[in-house]
């Protein structure tokens, strides 16, 4: 009946596991949920006592998988037909959220229930929270608009026929580079090609844990830094995907990359740190980010 893979990295994900587990046990369907330890230094401990559940395993690795290969890996784990992953900072606010996959479970091959944030923003995570409510708290009806280019993986589910002929793109560059960004917008794009049905649906799950907003600004740069050193992300059904680059690729055609350059260089900072304030302008952030990429396109392909 159902898989639930949860990737874990140095998070306590045991009051997610029960949360789970319990809408299971009351649904009385068959199922199993499966966490794996990507090679954590924290909560290992904490994470054993996932294995007092019934139908529950928290499985150590002394392999780093990184987040795509994680996920592959997993779905390789699986016995059941339909693969749920969640990622470890999910809260589950809704005791029919199960049960909401169950009952759209043959609705399409991938069902992708999505993500909200708390109320109130929190101060040191506040670029997150901003970012997370204006471009990733969708409803249904709006994601459904544009199924493939919405995905993403925090909460969806999937067959494992699905994954097991169109896995998560592990990549072919170095593990440190390959680490952050854009793996949904691979597995989006791969779906769509093989027109592989995509059903988007208003289950959401909290996104309980939020990157600083120095984690979040680092992560970003890096994401962003993939147009560079990894052609793939150079070819156009990719570029058309990520604005970001679609955008980067019409200042490049204007030749703007030296001014964006030269503004990243000058005013990089003062425009960092009006990123940290309690409302900080994703637009503005949008504007950092692209700034960056210009300068580091500068700095590597001239």
């Amino acid at each position: 009946m159902l898989s639930i893979l949860i990737p874990v990295y140095n998070f306590d994900c045991v009051a997610l596991v029960k949360a789970l587990h319990s809408q299971c046990m009351e649904l009385n369907i068959a199922f199993e949920v499966l966490v794996l330890d990507d090679t954590s230094t924290q909560f290992k401990e904490e994470n054993r006592a996932i294995n007092e559940f019934e139908h529950c395993q928290y499985i150590e690795s002394n392999i780093h998988y990184g987040r795509a290969k994680i996920r592959n890996e997993l779905g390789k784990r699986a016995q059941f037909e339909n693969l749920l992953f969640i990622d470890s900072d999910a809260l589950v606010n809704r005791p029919d959220f199960i049960e909401n996959y169950t009952i759209n479970k043959d609705n399409a091959q991938v069902i992708i229930g999505g993500m909200k944030y708390s109320v109130t923003p929190p101060k040191e995570n506040a670029l997150r929270w901003h970012y997370g409510s204006q471009r990733e708290f969708l409803p249904a009806e709006i994601r459904n608009k544009t199924p493939y280019k919405s995905l993403i993986s925090f909460n969806i589910m999937l067959k494992k026929s699905v994954l097991d002929k169109h896995p998560f793109d592990e990549g072919t560059i170095d593990i440190e580079k390959s680490g952050y960004g854009h793996e949904d917008t691979l597995l989006g794009l791969e779906l769509k090609k093989n027109n592989i049905s995509v059903l988007h649906i208003d289950n959401q799950l909290v996104h309980d844990y939020l990157e600083t907003n120095e984690g979040f600004i680092a992560n970003s740069l890096t994401a962003v830094e993939k147009y560079v050193f990894n052609p793939q992300f150079q070819e156009k059904e990719i570029v058309e995907q990520i604005k970001i680059f679609r955008v980067f690729e019409k200042m490049r055609s204007f030749r703007m990359v030296g001014v964006l350059s030269f503004i990243y260089n000058n005013f990089g900072s003062l425009m960092k740190s009006n990123l940290f304030k309690s409302n900080p302008s994703i637009r503005l952030f949008d504007f950092y980010r692209l700034s960056y990429l210009a300068n580091y396109y500068k700095k590597n392909r001239g």
